[in-house]
């Protein structure tokens, strides 16, 4: 077991006292430990000198090393969590993955072991800065152009990850963490989807079990059923979606509800919510949140340059640093469901004045597929064909018109021909003519 709790830790350095006032070492102003037995302790290499978060299946700390002053984030899972080998195996496939993919989009494993009184825990690189939804939760819609470049290095990350035969299942934007640089990681492989052969044989990530978060779920991880590398496209696009208009693609009131509108409705038009959203980007947008996953994009690499595309299309003073001058944009239209479209706020006329951070984008092609609102809307760069629509917007009302007709004529035809037939034995059957 870990020795009692003490009752002043010092957050910079994790050395404890007996009482309040300031650390002897580095000046800084102790904290009360709270009852918490691991503040002030030694995890590994490192000491526990503050608690970062907490969830409904752990906490993250911060860790300092004694000699070199390094600083980490270590991961516990909770005691409870810690009696189940299930939620053990998933806590440490995190670890796994993350070490399989190892890329600069994606948060570093250093370590992970368990405690004297055996709670698993993870040490992670320590990230400054805020998650993604903490900016969305402050300005609404952001930056179109600093949204599309955070999406392109979140779908760099995946890309990583999917080469590796990993799937994420839980991308959201309390998952990906941008430091105030503007560097991007992808946090939170905890409910990750392995190979056999990478460690993913157990209950934990089985097909036709529940995982994830609702808001961001595929049509095929709410029903259920088998996910692959596509169902984090979705949740992509459900990110960037929220990112343009501040709200998420599907209000509702209940659970059922809202996994019932992933699998069967269309999201409202994002240009309703936001007029300035060019047209391209809502094709982008759509394409990436069709139901059927063969409808999608098909690799993380074709979303990210579909949305590389777009860049050409939105103006200079759309990419700003997060947290840099960014005015918070009124709240968004509602909903198609809840109607009310007249006369939406335009993000141009609030006020916002946005500083640019990167060069305008090189004029590159249109997205293929058009959008399913407008498909006239998207003007056809010259030297250029038409594009054709998406199959899953394409009209088929004409194939059932010609079936109808078949069946209409062979039904009219069946009657003359039976008609025919009895008029035929009719005569047939008559009695002879008498003759004198």
């Amino acid at each position: 077991m870990l020795p009692p709790d003490p009752m002043f830790v010092c957050p910079e350095c994790g050395r404890t006292f007996p009482g309040a006032g300031f650390c002897t070492e580095d000046g800084g102003t102790l904290a009360h430990s709270g009852g918490d037995p691991l503040l002030g302790q030694m995890v590994g290499s490192y000491r526990v000198s503050q608690l970062l978060g907490k969830g409904g299946m752990g906490s993250v700390y911060k860790g300092v090393h004694p000699s070199i002053g390094s600083r980490v984030a270590i991961k516990f899972l909770s005691q409870e969590c810690a009696q189940h080998p299930a939620l053990v195996e998933r806590f440490f496939a995190e670890a796994r993955a993350v070490n399989l993919i190892r890329h600069d989009n994606i948060v570093s494993v250093s370590d992970l072991a368990s405690t004297p009184d055996g709670r698993p825990y993870i040490v992670m690189e320590l990230l400054d800065g805020a998650p993604l939804s903490a900016f969305m939760k402050r300005y609404g819609g952001l930056p179109l152009g600093t949204l599309c470049r955070v999406l392109m290095d979140v779908l760099d990350g995946l890309d990583a990850a999917h080469a590796k035969g990993i799937v994420h299942r839980d991308l959201k934007p309390d998952n990906v963490f941008i430091s105030p640089g503007g560097r991007v990681k992808i946090l939170d492989f905890g409910i990750a989807k392995l190979r056999p052969d990478q460690g993913g044989v157990s209950d934990a990530t089985r097909t036709g079990s529940l995982l994830g978060t609702p808001q961001y779920m595929s049509p095929e991880q709410a029903q259920g059923m088998h996910v692959d590398h596509r169902s984090d496209l979705y949740a992509a696009g459900v990110m960037l979606f929220e990112g343009a208009t501040g709200q998420r693609p599907f209000p509702a009131q209940t659970l059922y509800e809202l996994l019932k509108a992933h699998v069967e409705q269309m999201p409202p038009a994002p240009s309703l919510l936001r007029p300035e959203i060019p047209p391209a980007l809502e094709t982008v947008l759509l394409h990436a949140l069709q139901k059927d996953p063969n409808y999608r994009y098909q690799s993380a690499q074709d979303f990210k340059a579909a949305i590389e595309q777009c860049l050409a299309y939105l103006g200079p003073e759309t990419f700003v640093p997060l947290g840099e001058g960014v005015a918070a944009r009124p709240p968004a239209v509602p909903s198609v469901a809840q109607g009310n479209y007249a006369n939406p706020p335009s993000y141009a006329a609030s006020g916002g004045a946005y500083a640019p951070a990167y060069p305008p984008a090189a004029v590159t092609p249109q997205p293929t597929y058009p959008s399913p609102y407008a498909p006239a809307a998207m003007a056809v760069p010259m030297g250029h064909a038409p594009p054709m629509p998406h199959p899953a917007t394409r009209s088929y009302t004409w194939v059932w018109i010609v079936i109808g007709v078949f069946l209409l004529l062979v039904i009219m035809w069946t009657f003359s021909f039976c008609g025919a037939c009895v008029i035929a034995a009719g005569s047939d059957s008559s009695p002879p003519a008498a003759t004198p």
